[in-house]
């Protein structure tokens, strides 16, 4: 909320205040005041106006710029302190002088509550903010997940392939621009379509295959209909690349597996990949972003809406998402 906004909030407030307090003040003109003339009911409502809005405006800004809550109450204290002492030691009456304190603190506190229902706001919006900032920030992250290396084998593969197969090279590079396209221009929104995603991965797959002579290292699969489902970008893609860079035996058929279980109101994904412990993987420092900005990822945009389990067991490293898109 702008500045104008929050001055703005309490001088509509005030002037209700006054419309009901004018409105009450024509209506004492029929009541009997005793032996209080009218002029003096109307100074009386009129003092009151100004006291009241200036306890109020005095409440709101007080606790916009300062916090100590002790020094406000004590300063309340003296105040209905002096209030009753000059009732008093003026003769006036004790009980009008304790209305006017009750009247007082109920206007402070509602300035006091309207504050903090701004403050609240303002606090709100500004999580919101940062919140698709991070969101951001993160997707930038993952549109330069893929690994360096992969890029250059890739390039390396379509150059051998100019010679002995030049429509396979086509075919290729094909897809690799295809696949760049899609994470430099296509994700630039809050939602993909899932055949768009499922596109992306297809092609992924396909130029990762090519550097290993096992043409049987993947598995993948796709079972549910995609019509009219959309995710966040680059939501599994991590995953993937995850599978391959861990996967510790690459000549063995299925060592990767890739499934996607799709209805209505749920995604269902799974990844498994060969992961012997005894073997020692050189993991390459620039190959993604990891986990973490995924698992974040998920807690924003699926709260209590996503089941993440990652297992590494049996040398068979597994990774179960299960999203519920409705």
């Amino acid at each position: 909320m702008k500045k104008k906004s929050a001055l703005l909030l309490p001088i509509i407030y005030t002037i209700l205040f006054v419309i009901v307090t004018l409105i009450t003040s024509f209506t004492m003109r029929y009541v009997s005041v005793g032996s209080l003339t009218e002029g003096v009911v109307w100074s009386s409502y009129i003092f009151s106006i100004l006291a009241i809005s200036v306890v109020f405006y005095a409440c709101y800004y007080y606790f916009n710029y300062n916090k100590n809550i002790i020094l406000f109450v004590s300063l309340l204290a003296i105040y209905f302190l002096v209030t009753i002492l000059t009732k008093t030691v003026l003769g006036g009456s004790i009980y009008m002088g304790l209305f006017n304190i009750s009247t007082t603190i109920i206007y402070g506190l509602t300035g006091l509550l309207l504050y903090l229902a701004y403050d609240r706001f303002n606090k709100v919006k500004i999580q919101k903010e940062l919140r698709k900032q991070n969101l951001q920030s993160e997707l930038a992250l993952l549109k330069n997940q893929i690994n360096p290396h992969f890029l250059f084998n890739t390039l390396n593969n379509i150059d051998s392939l100019i010679k002995s197969n030049p429509d396979k090279a086509s075919a290729t590079l094909v897809e690799l621009s295809d696949m760049m396209r899609y994470m430099i221009y296509d994700t630039n929104v809050e939602k993909v379509s899932l055949k768009q995603e499922l596109v992306y991965i297809e092609n992924y797959l396909d130029l990762q295959k090519m550097q290993f002579p096992n043409s049987k290292l993947v598995n993948y699969q796709v079972n549910g209909d995609t019509k009219g489902i959309e995710i966040p970008p680059m939501l599994f893609i991590p995953f993937i690349e995850n599978a391959f860079k861990h996967c510790t035996d690459k000549n063995v058929d299925d060592a990767i597996r890739f499934s996607f279980h799709i209805s209505d109101n749920k995604i269902i994904f799974k990844s498994e990949n060969i992961a012997d412990k005894a073997h020692l993987i050189t993991k390459d420092k620039s190959s993604g972003v990891g986990l973490d900005i995924v698992k974040r990822r998920l807690e924003i945009l699926y709260p209590n809406k996503h089941t993440l389990d990652i297992k590494e067991e049996n040398n068979v490293y597994s990774i179960y998402l299960e999203l519920n898109i409705k």
